[in-house]
């Protein structure tokens, strides 16, 4: 379904579907992500990853992870700090707490590891 500018009505079509159906399958992704405050560079990829910022002059998450670091012991430092701070902390805004508000009491499977 395809939301449109005055979705209101599209909004109470969702709601009824959800509320009607027996299972949900929820495939989200990086938009879901970044609506969620898991942003990949600025001012969240500074805080947590400086280290390597300083070291390395990097950008952004996305790209460090290509990164041809200096030994394996910094490359598995970046990804186990990376995996943490992207899968283990909650995301800054609340996002996939109200997505699994309105699936809780359903049969739901979620294709992101978040939910």
């Amino acid at each position: 379904m395809f939301l449109k500018k005055n979705n209101e009505g599209s909004i109470i079509q969702l709601s009824k579907c959800i509320e009607e159906c027996d299972a949900i399958i929820i495939g989200a992704g990086s938009g879901l992500s970044t609506a969620a405050g898991l942003t990949y560079a600025g001012e969240r990829f500074e805080k947590y990853f400086s280290d390597f910022i300083k070291k390395y002059h990097l950008r952004d998450m996305y790209s460090a992870g290509f990164y041809s670091y200096e030994s394996l012991e910094e490359h598995w430092a970046y990804w186990s700090r990376h995996i943490y701070y992207n899968r283990y902390i909650n995301s800054p805004k609340d996002t996939y707490q109200k997505l699994l508000e309105l699936v809780k009491d359903k049969d739901y499977l979620c294709f992101n590891n978040q939910c």
